[in-house]
């Protein structure tokens, strides 16, 4: 029997219950979920037990499959409004990784790890969803999980589904040519990042993060649920630990775009070229060195209006383009001329 999530999302819910005016489209998404357990590898926590990891199916279950992996700092909330474009035409399934979104956000020494993330989207493919094949999402640092996943889907000998497509979307995949921002630094540096967390709250990160990753900025009423689901747990107090996934990322990404080179599974770039943070340099090197002359095939495009978080900026090219690698057809013809995704040869 595989195994299932709760019933309803208790624990945003019960969070939410405790906020006068609850932000209405975070109180929404935390509605659209539920949970189910998950208890680290990773002999350093084993301490921990089991977490309370969030989950969203959204769509028609005999649609073909669409499975989305987050970023950091953020949540599968960022995908609200893809999900909703994808519906009608897929199932689209989510989950926030531990320490993030409405997860749980152990501290005290639990140590958050790519490879872990990757081992939870697998049990949760396997376990929960049960899935036999599906188009992969993935975003930011989730570019890192769906990789190591990648790299263990890649290795085994008989797979227990199919990764139909692998879709990367803005992130930095080539730490080389990041662009981390002053923020970013201070909370990866051993020294600084305990008391830059200490300072943070979920409205001024989610108001910092509104003025420069996201074009148009946010609105404020996103503004404020981007910021309520930062603070779930008090969230803001381990972004120095979620950081450090920069460090692991460093170690493993030559191995990781080495296998992604190697890949049996079509692969698309889609970035946002406004994105200060994972600039096109990065997919760029990408494409040229890892994906361009692969005898998979592979497909790069640009958004010429997006920024770091494309999904948010330009859910409905987006969805377009996630429609047309999944089977089904859309139309661009409402994107403005100047806002035309284009392909990278």
């Amino acid at each position: 029997m595989k195994a299932q999530g709760t019933d309803r999302p208790a624990a945003c819910l019960e969070y939410y219950s405790q906020i006068e005016s609850p932000p209405a489209k975070a109180l929404a998404w935390c509605r659209e979920g539920s949970y189910i357990k998950w208890k680290s590898s990773l002999p350093e926590n084993a301490s921990f037990g089991e977490l309370n990891i969030f989950t969203a199916c959204l769509g028609d279950r005999t649609k073909p499959a669409v499975v989305i992996i987050h970023g950091y700092p953020t949540s599968s909330y960022d995908f609200h409004a893809l999900a909703t474009l994808l519906r009608g035409s897929a199932c689209v399934r989510v989950l926030d990784m531990p320490g993030h979104g409405f997860s749980d956000k152990p501290r005290n020494g639990y140590r958050y790890s790519l490879f872990d993330d990757a081992r939870l989207v697998d049990y949760y493919l396997r376990e929960v969803a049960d899935l036999k094949d599906f188009t992969l999402l993935t975003h930011d640092r989730g570019d890192s999980v769906g990789l190591a996943l990648l790299q263990m889907y890649q290795g085994n000998g008989i797979r227990p589904y199919r990764i139909n497509h692998l879709i990367i979307t803005n992130g930095n995949v080539y730490l080389p040519l990041a662009k981390l921002s002053m923020g970013q630094k201070l909370l990866l540096n051993p020294v600084s990042g305990q008391l830059f967390s200490s300072m943070l709250t979920g409205s001024r990160m989610a108001h910092s993060m509104a003025e420069t990753v996201y074009t148009p900025r946010l609105t404020e009423d996103e503004v404020v649920a981007v910021g309520s689901i930062l603070d779930y747990q008090d969230g803001c107090r381990i972004q120095h630990s979620l950081i450090q996934y920069l460090n692991e990322r460093k170690v493993n990404e030559v191995a990781w775009l080495q296998e992604l080179s190697r890949s049996d599974v079509p692969t698309t770039l889609i970035w946002g070229e406004l994105d200060p943070i994972a600039p096109t340099t990065v997919a760029d090197y990408v494409w040229v060195n890892y994906l361009r002359n692969r005898k998979t095939p592979a497909r790069y495009w640009r958004l010429p209006c997006a920024n770091h978080y494309l999904q948010v900026d330009q859910p409905e090219v987006l969805s377009a383009l996630v429609k047309s690698e999944i089977g089904g057809t859309d139309s661009l013809d409402t994107v403005k001329p100047a806002c035309l995704p284009y392909t990278v040869k």
